[in-house]
């Protein structure tokens, strides 16, 4: 007997919520990753292996759109195979978010290794949000630029005055910055670089990122949990009814091997 014709309750209903968020979080990612790989020249070495970072979140977002995808159709057309294969799906982007967790443990890579391969990894215009942001230039620095042909952005500059100090107390003269901005007087270069404020940013954010990481994980494992008490609650009221029809055959078989009243001696 077909599971489709059975009463999913109401349950089915926050199923369908649960996979449209991971959808669309998948939807997300994949379409960040596109703009990033459309607007970089990352994109010419996106086939030689080196872009862990960027594969690692590609595969991710289009983990969770397919799984996402999976669940809600799956949980509008009641079909029973596609729910156990958002259910098994889940499970393993749980475990796989353990594994990862254990992995960089055991092989110890530390915050600022990840933040510059990620750096280098992102486009332009993520390292200007980034640069607007934190009030930095760059990963190192302005003099990463001196022997590059990269332009630098106006993200990079900040304004200021004749009198102006730097961040130690050590005052600026505007002639000191009229050589290097040229057709900008009036601004000059950030000093302190990007690798060091997003160091310090993770570190001092440590709780924040880790619970908005934590929470895609608590939503494939609420998921997990409503996709198992689905196809529990299913499979616990087809005992009862396959047990009636069993008693059922077995009483009809009983009924056609009794003797007819006339061929009782």
């Amino acid at each position: 007997m077909s599971f489709k014709k059975q009463n999913w309750g109401w349950m089915r209903h926050v199923l369908t919520a649960l996979s449209v968020l991971i959808f669309f979080l998948g939807c997300i990612v994949i379409g960040y990753m596109a703009w990033v790989l459309a607007t970089s020249t990352t994109v010419n070495r996106f086939l030689s292996g080196t872009l862990i970072f960027t594969y690692t979140v590609i595969a991710l977002g289009f983990f969770l759109f397919v799984n996402g995808l999976v669940g809600w159709v799956g949980t509008v057309s009641q079909s029973v195979w596609l729910v156990r294969l958002f259910l098994g799906a889940s499970v393993l982007c749980i475990l796989g978010e353990i594994g990862g967790i254990i992995t960089l443990n055991i092989v110890q890579i530390q915050t600022v290794d990840v933040v510059e391969h990620g750096w280098l990894e992102l486009n332009q215009g993520t390292r200007n949000m980034i640069q607007t942001s934190m009030e930095c230039c760059g990963f190192s620095g302005p003099q990463e630029f001196a022997y590059s042909t990269l332009p630098i952005d106006d993200s990079c500059y900040e304004p200021h005055s004749d009198n102006s100090t730097d961040e130690d107390g050590s005052s600026i003269a505007r002639s000191d910055w009229d050589e290097t901005t040229f057709t900008t007087p009036n601004m000059r270069l950030k000093q302190i670089g990007c690798g060091q404020k997003l160091h310090k940013w993770f570190e001092e954010n440590k709780v924040a990122w880790v619970a908005g990481l934590a929470t895609i994980g608590a939503v494939e494992f609420m998921a997990a949990a409503v996709a198992l008490f689905i196809l529990r609650r299913l499979q616990t009221s087809l005992r009862p009814r396959t047990l009636s029809r069993r008693r059922l055959r077995q009483h009809e078989t009983d009924m056609a091997n009794d003797p007819l009243p006339s061929e009782l001696p």
